[in-house]
């Protein structure tokens, strides 16, 4: 039985090396959304990224929000200050776009 326990240990450990493993990816929480990313983004983003619009990113739901996350579109330019161009956003809708994009 140890030898048995030893030998599937073994099989076990060695199947895969480290760079193999699958990376762990989160999705940010929908609710959260709602509650705190939502108002940030419809005050702030949606007079230019909506269908009425015509953008080629729209941000009209929290699947559109995800898909720009995806992208690595959203949180890179709201961290750099890109977006939005004429009123930038404060540290705390900073921070909570942040924050909820990194599942925090």
């Amino acid at each position: 039985m140890t030898r048995l326990f030893f030998l599937f240990s073994f099989l076990i450990f060695n199947s895969c090396t480290w760079n193999e493993l699958p990376e762990i990816i989160c999705v940010p929480d929908q609710e959260v959304y709602s509650q705190s990313v939502q108002p940030i983004i419809e005050g702030n983003c949606m007079s230019c990224h909506s269908v009425a619009a015509s953008s080629s990113l729209v941000l009209e739901s929290y699947d559109d929000v995800i898909n720009a996350l995806s992208n690595h579109l959203l949180k890179e330019e709201v961290i750099n200050r890109s977006m939005p161009p004429i009123t930038p956003l404060s540290e705390i809708e900073i921070s909570i776009i942040q924050k909820w994009a990194d599942c925090e």
